[in-house]
């Protein structure tokens, strides 16, 4: 609940500050990712966008406004992650074990890339 809470808070403040990038946002997959210390016995959170292999240099270019965001929402870091490698992996056995993941990746890596001006 916590994690859909945060990324709700997310998408919210990014449509809001950043029309643009939002716009780029729609071409991804986003997700809260739970860690945990053993140390400090204490949990984070962190964002992974998963990004077409086409989209990626659009969205890397505002990887700082993005890690901004997120850091003010209380998320440790923001991952960027190419989908269309992890969907074209043939050592990856993703589809067997996350098939629902697999096939959201396998979505967003074969998705038209948009036209930004």
């Amino acid at each position: 609940m916590i994690r859909e809470k945060l990324l709700e808070e997310y998408v919210c403040l990014v449509n809001k500050y950043y029309p643009h990038i939002s716009y780029l946002l729609s071409y991804c997959y986003l997700t809260v990712i739970d860690a945990w210390s053993k140390k400090q016995e204490k949990s984070y959170h962190y964002l992974g966008i998963y990004y077409s292999a086409t989209t990626g240099k659009n969205i890397l270019l505002y990887q700082k406004e993005l890690k901004e965001l997120a850091e003010n929402l209380g998320l440790v870091e923001v991952v960027f992650l190419n989908a269309t490698r992890i969907v074209r992996d043939p050592f990856s056995n993703l589809k067997k074990k996350n098939p629902r993941l697999w096939l959201e990746l396998y979505w967003i890596a074969t998705k038209i890339e948009p036209q930004i001006d």
